[in-house]
């Protein structure tokens, strides 16, 4: 009997023992499943403004212009190919907004590369001959100097936009912003001239081997802008590119949907 009562008391024990190790993970993975069933709720929840804010702003431009160029590291031996994707969302308002947001920016799809969101920096608008990352034309630009400016852009709102990291506070918002696919591969401009006498800007993806399924894209972001009343209007944009008009053709235009 006695012998029992121990054998009883061990079990009980060991069941205890047990409850007080196993509650505690199976209450992690219950929160782990949770906020990550959160997490997709979010990132896939559709993005609505009330009708009265939807009126409040007109969607008069919605484009992404994609090109090509290369960048030289080496004289004559060795340069880079990249992409880069000029987003254009012009959005008309005559409420006055307080603050210009583009966050959430996503890209993906694709098999080579590196991704760098480049946010202009504080140049007049009035400058036109200006490299792809908005410095002096003249200047030879490396890869190194296509940094990145993480997936939330903030734009300074003034009375009237003079430079390229501003948008004015009534009327026409469009600043300009890119998206980059970097270092993409490299080829030899020497070579290139020694073998076929002519080189040919528009193939500077193909002398660097990047194949149409490399840079099949899809980007995403939002722009959420906030009026003076402290209402605030968000849209989701996106598109799907197509890496073989990418690399055929060098540059194209692609519509974003809304």
């Amino acid at each position: 009997m006695e012998k029992n009562k121990k054998l009883l008391l061990i079990i009980i024990g060991i069941i205890l023992s047990l409850l007080i190790f196993i509650l505690p993970i199976i209450f992690l993975v219950r929160v782990t499943i949770s906020g990550v069933r959160n997490i997709a709720s979010n990132n896939s929840k559709t993005i609505t403004n009330s009708e009265e804010i939807e009126k409040k702003v007109e969607v008069s431009q919605n484009e992404a212009y994609v090109s090509a160029f290369s960048t030289e590291e080496v004289k004559d031996t060795k340069e880079l190919s990249h992409i880069k994707i000029w987003v254009n969302a012009n959005l008309f308002h005559m409420d006055a907004i307080t603050s210009y947001t583009v966050k959430n920016i996503k890209v993906e799809g694709y098999r080579k590369g590196k991704v760098a969101i480049v946010k202009p920096g504080h140049v007049s608008n009035t400058l036109s001959s200006l490299n792809y990352i908005w410095g002096p034309y003249e200047d030879e630009m490396k890869s190194a100097e296509i940094k990145d400016s993480g997936r939330t852009i903030t734009f300074n709102v003034v009375d009237v936009a003079h430079y390229y990291d501003e948008v004015s506070k009534v009327g026409s918002a469009m600043p300009t912003w890119g998206i980059f696919l970097k270092e993409l591969g490299e080829f030899n401009y020497r070579k290139i001239m020694d073998s076929e006498n002519l080189f040919e800007s528009v193939n500077v993806l193909k002398y660097a081997s990047v194949e149409p399924n490399d840079v099949n894209l899809s980007i995403s972001f939002d722009v959420e802008m906030v009026f003076e009343d402290g209402t605030k209007w968000v849209k989701r944009f996106s598109a799907e590119l197509d890496g073989a008009q990418i690399v055929e053709n060098n540059s194209y235009s692609v519509k974003l949907s809304y």
